[in-house]
């Protein structure tokens, strides 16, 4: 059956009608409700609001590091000999000075006694009896002796001479006087010769008593510092070789109060790091609890491998739960701003990578560009954009523009938490 060119037109006109609708229907959506041009009366939305807070701002810089002892000393013998005993082992608390290791110290003692021996020898040669102090050189008896006969030669080789000026003896009697007198003054000063070389023997053994007596003194390995024994490398009976090349590693000591954080920091921080700053360390034994700490010091250069800069930073351990070696997460504190803006996180709205806020005023929306910072317990630092003590919607943030008409329904200092439909249509915004 054919169609008449009235069905056509007819058609056709109504097509170009529904195609006007929806047309018309789409751009009525995409228009905010807001006041028409005739001057009808704006559409008003209920919100609720939360006041921009004044807080403190902790600036921190996190780094990574390895805990290390204050001190790690490694224990060796100044003396050789077979070990005897030993007084600490793996994880003893020692004190410095206190004794670690005994060698065999029989031999040490007979060098010591012989030496003795040998002292008090000398110093009786030197008149010490009794232990009394020596004599002086002119109180020695081989000295006393020769000048006794040089001053009886000099008496007598005077007396010939008289005689010989008188004429009662002969020039060769005067000249064997004289050379007797010669002779014994020789004797006499090579008397005080033999005490002075007496004294400096003396001086030598008596070093020599002191060098035993110190080797004995070494036979004992004492502590050289306050710490615990992290390693423990030789046994009762090994011989113990020390005071050369090839000197037996005895013992490791650890100082683990305080210990020593090292970690690397990325160079951008490196005008904000200094030393007395403080630092919080956490380890994965003990999540959840921090230690504290100070900055000690800070390396001079950057790596240029890594572009990081060394710091070590002192850390507290007096109940001794931290162990060296650990791995560790620590926060430098680099400084501390106050009056910061902060929001709840419910007053964001984020769209195409865009964040904003709305303030609210006297009714009214203004929307403005913030810059987010830190978060911490549902609050957001605002680093641009907003002051404390405006006001800005924590609701219904998707339908609001600038310039929009609000009813506060709802203003409360502790932030407020949207509904979860609420919470959903946030992120759903930001989703898109």
């Amino acid at each position: 059956m054919s169609r008449s060119p009235l069905s056509g037109t007819r058609l056709f006109s109504r097509s170009i009608l529904l195609f006007g609708a929806l047309l018309a229907f789409g751009c009525s959506r995409d228009q905010p409700a807001k006041a028409g041009s005739d001057g009808s009366k704006a559409q008003t939305i209920a919100v609720t609001v939360a006041p921009v807070t004044a807080g403190e701002v902790e600036r921190r810089v996190e780094v990574v590091g390895t805990l290390e002892p204050d001190e790690e000393v490694a224990v060796y013998a100044k003396v050789s000999g077979y070990l005897e005993k030993i007084f600490a082992d793996l994880g003893d608390r020692v004190k410095e000075g206190q004794a670690l290791i005994r060698l065999d110290q029989r031999d040490f003692t007979l060098q010591v006694e012989k030496a003795e021996a040998i002292v008090r020898q000398h110093r009786a040669r030197l008149g010490a009896v009794d232990g009394k102090e020596t004599l002086g050189d002119d109180q020695q008896s081989p000295v006393r002796q020769a000048r006794a006969n040089y001053e009886d030669a000099a008496l007598w080789y005077e007396r010939m001479e008289n005689l010989h000026n008188e004429g009662a003896v002969s020039r060769n009697e005067v000249d064997t006087a004289r050379a007797k007198r010669d002779a014994l003054k020789a004797m006499l000063d090579g008397s005080l010769d033999q005490v002075r070389a007496l004294r400096s023997q003396l001086k030598e053994e008596e070093a020599a008593l002191d060098l035993a007596r110190r080797n004995l003194w070494y036979s004992v390995i004492r502590a050289p510092i306050d710490g615990s024994v992290k390693q423990r490398d030789v046994s009762v009976g090994q011989y113990v070789s020390g005071g050369s090349m090839q000197n037996t590693r005895l013992m490791t000591l650890v100082r683990d109060d305080p210990l020593k954080l090292r970690a690397s920091v990325p160079e951008r921080f490196q005008g904000q790091v200094r030393p007395g700053q403080q630092v919080r360390v956490e380890v994965e034994a003990f999540p959840g609890r921090a230690f504290g700490g100070s900055v000690t010091r800070v390396g001079p250069a950057v790596s240029t491998d890594t572009r990081t800069f060394p710091v070590e930073a002192q850390v507290g351990n007096r109940d001794r739960v931290l162990k060296p070696g650990s791995f560790a997460r620590a926060r430098v504190q680099v400084g501390l701003d106050r009056g910061v803006a902060f929001i709840p996180e419910d007053a964001l709205y984020y769209f195409v990578g865009i964040t904003k806020a709305f303030v609210i005023k006297d009714g009214a929306v203004e929307e403005r560009q913030v810059k987010a910072g830190d978060r911490r317990d549902g609050q957001v630092e605002i680093v641009e954009g907003l002051r404390p003590g405006e006001q800005v919607a924590t609701s219904r943030l998707s339908q609001l523009f600038g310039g929009a008409t609000v009813q506060v329904i709802a203003s409360s200092s502790l932030e407020p938490s949207p509904p979860g439909d609420e919470r959903r249509k946030v992120r759903s915004e930001t989703e898109r």
